[in-house]
C-alpha cells in the first residue's frame, strides 16, 4: 500500500510565491564557476534590486538597461529566464547579436545556470538525453519555453509567440533582420497577444545617434540610482565628471560631492550605494529606463581608482601615437561609462584649415619619419597625396598632385606612368636625411583590373590594395583576402577599408589645434579646392527600414571630395606600414649625429713618403 505525503500533494494546488524577481535571485538562484568569479549562491547588490524588480512589476511591460560592463545584466537576464520558467511558465525568446553569440550565451550562461539552480534542472531534461525539447537553441520546461536566435537571421522572427522577449546587446544588432527591418520592432510584435508581455532591452551603448539603447532610454522615464553624501547626506548621482584625483596619482582617486564639494573617499561607495535609491527623471508611463556604470560597482576591478588609471592609460595611448583611432578611449567611455561616444573632429571649416597653413622651409620637415602616397582612381586622372608622418602620426602634406590622364580603366593609360613616377620620388630633411615613399594606398573600387595590373608587381614594394567598406563599425583596416589577377599569377591582396572610420580619424585630426601628436600640417603654396575637397563631408544620421545609423555624404554644394579620400588612403598605408615610432626617430637621429661626426672630423694630413734607396738615407 502505497503513503502519500499530505503536504506533498496540496503543494500543488497552492498558489505560487509573491516573490519579485530580486527576492526569487536571492532565494533560488546560483552562481556558476563557468561564469562566477565568485561561485555559489546569489546575493542582489543594491542598485541591481530596482532594476530586477521593475521586470516583476506588473505596471510595467518594458524596460531599458543603458549600462556599462561589470553590472551584473547577463546574470539579470538569467534571473529573468529562471524565474518565468519556474514561477510563471510562459514562452521567452533571447535574441543575441548573430546566431554564435545564441550558442555561446546557451552554452556559458543557460546551460550551468540550469545544472546549477535546483528549481530549475528538474524541469529542463538532460541535453544528453535523446530528447530534443533540449537543444543549445531551444530549452522547453513545463509550461514554456526559452527560444534564442540571432539578430542576423530574420526567420527566427518568424512563427513564434512569446510573452518574454529578452535582447542583449541590441547595439552590436546589424541594421535589419535580413529584410525584415529593425529587430526590437520585430521581438516586440512577437508579444502582441498577451496583455501581461514583458520587453527587455540592454545593452553597451556605441555611437551617438546611432545608439538603439539610448534612443529606447531616452523614451522612458530615464531612471538614475542617487546616492546620499555620507558627509552632507544630499543625493548625487555619480558620475564621471565628478571623479577626480591628484595630478599623476590615479591611485588616490575620490568622488567630490557636488552639494558640499568635500572628497568622498572609495572606502564609502559602497555605503552609499546601500543607502541608495532609483528615481525617475522622466514620465514615460509603463516603460521604465536605467542608466548605470562602472562607477557604482562593487566589483574590484571598477574601484574609482582603477577608473581613473585606466582612463590615463587610454589618453597616453592616444597621445603617443600608440592608439590613433581612439580605440582604447571609445571603449572606455561605452564599457565603463555607459555612454555614447562622439567625435568632435565629425565637421571642420576649410577657412580655418587655410588659416593654418605655413611655410616648409625644405622638402620635407625635420619631423617627418615616414612618407606615404594616397591615390583616388577617376575616369581621366588620378589624384595623389604624398604625406609626411612622424611621431604619434603628426602628418605634414608634402605634395598633392592630379595625374592627368585619359581613360583610367586601360592599364596603358598615361596617368598610370605618371604614378610609377611619383611613387619614386625622394625628399630632402633639413638635416640632411633623405627619404623615400614607404608605402603607398590605391583605390581599386574604380578601375579595378587596371588598378590590380599596376598593384600587382609593386606589392613587395609595399603598394597596397584598397576597397572601402561602408559595413557600420568596420575596423580601419581589416585582414586582406587574395584577388586573383590573372590565371597562371600570382594573386593579389586586397586590404578592406572602414571608410566611416577612416574618415572620423582624418576629421578628428583635423580638429586638433596644436602641433604635435595627430596634428596636420598644410604647405602655404596649397590652393583653397584642395581645403574644400578636404572637408567636403559630414557625418549625418540616416534611416534604413526605421533604424538609425550614421554615415558621411557630402556637404550641401559640395561636389568633390578627392582630397578626403587621398588623405586617409594614405593613412591607411601607414597604418598597414605600423611604424615603430620611437626606434625610427632613434634610428634616424643616430644617420644624423653620425653624419655631422663625418663632417666634423678633422681632415688627416697624408704621411710623408720616404724616399726609395739602396742605402738608408741615401738620397
Amino acid at each position: 500500500m502505497a503513503f502519500f505525503d499530505a503536504k506533498e500533494i496540496l503543494s500543488y494546488f497552492m498558489p505560487p510565491e509573491d516573490l519579485t524577481l530580486s527576492q526569487w535571485a536571492d532565494k533560488y538562484a546560483y552562481l556558476s564557476q563557468e561564469s562566477s568569479a565568485e561561485p555559489g549562491k546569489w546575493r542582489s547588490y543594491p542598485y541591481q534590486i530596482g532594476i530586477m524588480d521593475a521586470v516583476t512589476d506588473p505596471l510595467v511591460w518594458k524596460i531599458t538597461l543603458m549600462k556599462s560592463a561589470r553590472v551584473g545584466y547577463s546574470k539579470i537576464l538569467n534571473h529573468t529566464i529562471g524565474y518565468y520558467a519556474h514561477h510563471e511558465p510562459c514562452p521567452q525568446l533571447m535574441v543575441q547579436p548573430t546566431v554564435e553569440d545564441s550558442q555561446g550565451f546557451s552554452k556559458d550562461e543557460i546551460a550551468p545556470m540550469i545544472r546549477d539552480t535546483p528549481v530549475l534542472n528538474q524541469l529542463v531534461s538532460d541535453p544528453k538525453s535523446r530528447n530534443t525539447d533540449n537543444t543549445i537553441l531551444k530549452k522547453a520546461f513545463p509550461g514554456g519555453s526559452l527560444t534564442l536566435i540571432g539578430a542576423n537571421s530574420a526567420r527566427g522572427f518568424r512563427r513564434i509567440t512569446v510573452r518574454i522577449v529578452l535582447f542583449d546587446e541590441c547595439d552590436s544588432y546589424p541594421p535589419s533582420a535580413g529584410r525584415e527591418g529593425d529587430q526590437l520592432k520585430l521581438g516586440e510584435m512577437r508579444t502582441d497577444t498577451y496583455w501581461n508581455r514583458k520587453v527587455i532591452i540592454g545593452s553597451t551603448p556605441t555611437i551617438k545617434g546611432a545608439s538603439r539603447v539610448e534612443t529606447s532610454f531616452n523614451e522612458s522615464d530615464k531612471r538614475y540610482y542617487y546616492v546620499p553624501c555620507p558627509f552632507c547626506k544630499k543625493e548625487q548621482i555619480i558620475r564621471w565628471k565628478n571623479i577626480k584625483w591628484p595630478k599623476d596619482n590615479p591611485h588616490r582617486a575620490y568622488l567630490e560631492c557636488e552639494h558640499c564639494g568635500k572628497e568622498i573617499p572609495h572606502s564609502k561607495k559602497r555605503w552609499m550605494v546601500d543607502n541608495g535609491v532609483w528615481r525617475p527623471t522622466a514620465k514615460s508611463p509603463g516603460h521604465a529606463g536605467f542608466w548605470i556604470w562602472a562607477g557604482y560597482s562593487f566589483s574590484p576591478n571598477a574601484t574609482w581608482a582603477h577608473l581613473a588609471t585606466e582612463f590615463l592609460e587610454a589618453t597616453r595611448a592616444y597621445k603617443n601615437g600608440e592608439d590613433p583611432e581612439k580605440e582604447k578611449l571609445k571603449t572606455f567611455v561605452n564599457t565603463r561609462l555607459a555612454e555614447t561616444w562622439e567625435d568632435k573632429g565629425e565637421r571642420i571649416d576649410d577657412v580655418i584649415l587655410m588659416a593654418r597653413k605655413e611655410h616648409f622651409a625644405d622638402e620635407a620637415p625635420e619631423g617627418v619619419l615616414v612618407i606615404t602616397v594616397g591615390a583616388d582612381i577617376q575616369k581621366n586622372r588620378i589624384e595623389a597625396e604624398i604625406i609626411g608622418w612622424g611621431v604619434g602620426y603628426e602628418s605634414w602634406s608634402l605634395s598633392y598632385d592630379v595625374l592627368s590622364g585619359k581613360d583610367c580603366r586601360l592599364p596603358d593609360d598615361p596617368a598610370w606612368s605618371k604614378l610609377s613616377e611619383l611613387l619614386e620620388r625622394e625628399f630632402l630633411r633639413p638635416d640632411g636625411v633623405r627619404l623615400h615613399i614607404a608605402a603607398a594606398g590605391i583605390d581599386t573600387g574604380y578601375a579595378t583590373d587596371a588598378a590590380y595590373a599596376f598593384i600587382r608587381p609593386r606589392q613587395i614594394g609595399r603598394v597596397y590594395a584598397l576597397k572601402g567598406s561602408s559595413t557600420r563599425g568596420a575596423p580601419l583596416v581589416g585582414r586582406p583576402t587574395t584577388k586573383t589577377v590573372k590565371k597562371g599569377r600570382l594573386g593579389l591582396d586586397l586590404y578592406p577599408v572602414g571608410t566611416d572610420t577612416a574618415k572620423d580619424s582624418v576629421y578628428s585630426r583635423l580638429q586638433i589645434k596644436e602641433p604635435g601628436p595627430g596634428y596636420c600640417h598644410f604647405p602655404d603654396d596649397r590652393d583653397a579646392k584642395y581645403f574644400d575637397m578636404l572637408t567636403a563631408e559630414e557625418a549625418k544620421t540616416r534611416y534604413v527600414k526605421g533604424v538609425a545609423y550614421r554615415a558621411y555624404q557630402l556637404k550641401p554644394k559640395k561636389k568633390r571630395n578627392e582630397a578626403l579620400d587621398c588623405r586617409y588612403y594614405g593613412y591607411v598605408a601607414c597604418r598597414i606600414l605600423n611604424p615603430i615610432w620611437k626606434k625610427l626617430k632613434e634610428s634616424i637621429d643616430r644617420r644624423v649625429k653620425k653624419a655631422v661626426k663625418k663632417k666634423e672630423a678633422p681632415k688627416k694630413r697624408p704621411l710623408k713618403r720616404k724616399r726609395k734607396g739602396f742605402v738608408k738615407g741615401w738620397k
